[in-house]
């Protein structure tokens, strides 16, 4: 029995599996439809089991649990997951040796606390080269000068692969977190900062039952991932219609060609309540991907954003845009 039917049961699981892939039928349990690893939207090879919590595809052979299928999609990690869903006061775990094994002990109730990611980490990077803004301006149609003023620099991973460096800032100016997007990977495109070493000891990280912890002193790692908007209210224009994109670089796009847009910085089936007071006695569209989870995505933010807003659309975009 995986972490989420433990925790949320059987039919939240399905609620939160339907937002994930396209669902053709559901039958005795398990939900049939297109496997949304592979991209394959022909044949509906990707089984979920909602009572059990497991899914497998036939075709690629992926397979896993809810929380690996969620975080794999949204380029997330087990804490993301249990802070969307679960709620935001979690279980704190230590890692205790017992007769040469390490089990997880679950110490305390915690609220997580607000963590902010170096300046000297964002300074240390370098600014976008000159050909590839001219390819972004090409591809995605980015402008030089919101990717000046949105001081976009370039972050390179450990493999060696160039990702797009985008500061979230909050109303204050606090680095609250660096999104890493890589245009064109199949997996994990746009990913939240993560630190290099252990913030308390400088200690390297190791993995125990899929979580990090520091080799030295087994604190766990700060986490920036948790949804923020973006950029933050302060910065949207107050009487223009207010644009709500899924994802930072349709942001971009979207602010590049002279928009008032904001966006959430996680998953699309992500939405705060706490978002919508920001929007509220607003005119707002709401324009997410042309796919099944950005239709589903937009709806939910819709149905919260009405309490707040003067007004809110929803853009359907023709069937052959979603293919």
């Amino acid at each position: 029995m995986g972490y989420a039917l433990t925790e949320l049961g059987p039919q939240r699981c399905r609620q939160i599996a339907e937002e994930l892939f396209r669902v053709e039928k559901a039958y005795r349990q398990k939900l049939h439809g297109f496997c949304p690893i592979h991209g394959d939207q022909s044949s509906a090879s990707f089984v979920y089991h909602f009572h059990e919590d497991w899914f497998k595809c036939r075709s690629c052979s992926e397979g896993g649990d809810l929380v690996k299928l969620w975080c794999q999609l949204n380029g997330k990690e087990f804490l993301d997951f249990k802070r969307e869903f679960v709620g935001d006061i979690y279980d704190k775990f230590q890692v205790q040796k017992h007769t040469g094994v390490e089990i997880m002990r679950s110490v305390s109730k915690v609220e997580p606390a607000e963590t902010f990611v170096a300046e000297k980490d964002l300074v240390a990077l370098p600014s976008l080269p000159s050909d590839r803004i001219a390819e972004l301006k090409q591809l995605r149609g980015w402008s030089a000068e919101v990717i000046e003023a949105l001081d976009l620099r370039q972050f390179t991973d450990f493999k060696g692969n160039h990702r797009i460096a985008m500061p979230i800032r909050d109303d204050e100016g606090r680095l609250c977190n660096i999104r890493l997007y890589q245009p064109g990977a199949a997996n994990y495109k746009v990913i939240s900062w993560y630190d290099q070493s252990c913030k308390a000891c400088g200690g390297r990280w190791k993995s125990v039952n899929k979580q990090k912890l520091c080799q030295k002193c087994e604190a766990l790692p700060n986490d920036y991932g948790r949804s923020r908007l973006y950029p933050p209210p302060s910065q949207w224009k107050r009487d223009e219609l207010l644009w709500l994109c899924e994802g930072e670089p349709d942001l971009v796009c979207a602010l590049s060609h002279g928009l008032n847009a904001c966006t959430q910085t996680a998953g699309c089936g992500t939405w705060p309540d706490a978002f919508s007071q920001a929007m509220t006695g607003r005119d707002m569209v709401i324009c997410y991907d042309a796919d099944q989870a950005g239709f589903k995505g937009a709806m939910k933010a819709a149905r919260t954003i009405a309490e707040h807003a003067q007004s809110v659309r929803v853009i359907r975009w023709p069937e052959e845009m979603g293919r």
